[in-house]
């Protein structure tokens, strides 16, 4: 099952680079934790800090991606590695960049990581790490 979990994850992340935002809700559960309580806790990263908090069910992930987009024209990123660990796949981020929505300047994040955790083939729960070894440690799969 775990291997399924990675293809999935795999093709949520290409499904959002290919912008079809609403296909992906299909794989979400209706009581999806989306959390990105973690997430940009730096200066450095780039997000707001009105993104950060828990968001719940289809809905919260829909006001945190409007969130988001607001502030950006568009992004782009580099998936570096997929990692099993059961019920809980790290997707390794680096190399996003994303342009301002009314300045047009660039900006990029620093390597982050993001945690799915999946149940029956959907995603019950994101969460968002700053960096790559937070999300790891998260998912059991470091020290």
């Amino acid at each position: 099952m775990s291997e399924q979990n990675v293809e999935l994850v795999k093709r949520l992340l290409e499904m959002f680079a290919r912008r079809e935002h609403e296909a992906v809700f299909e794989f979400y559960d209706p009581d999806i934790e989306w959390d990105a309580s973690n997430f940009g806790m730096d200066s450095a990263s780039g997000v707001p800090d009105d993104l950060r908090g828990i968001y719940h069910g289809h809905e919260g992930v829909r006001t945190y991606w409007r969130r988001w987009l607001q502030a950006w024209a568009d992004l782009e990123f580099d998936v570096h590695d997929v990692v099993d660990g059961g019920d809980d796949v790290v997707a390794l981020i680096r190399n996003q960049r994303q342009w301002g929505r009314r300045s047009g300047i660039a900006t990029e994040m620093p390597p982050y990581g993001l945690v799915f955790t999946i149940r029956d083939g959907k995603v019950i729960r994101w969460r968002a790490f700053s960096d790559e070894r937070s999300a790891l440690m998260a998912a059991g799969l470091t020290a």
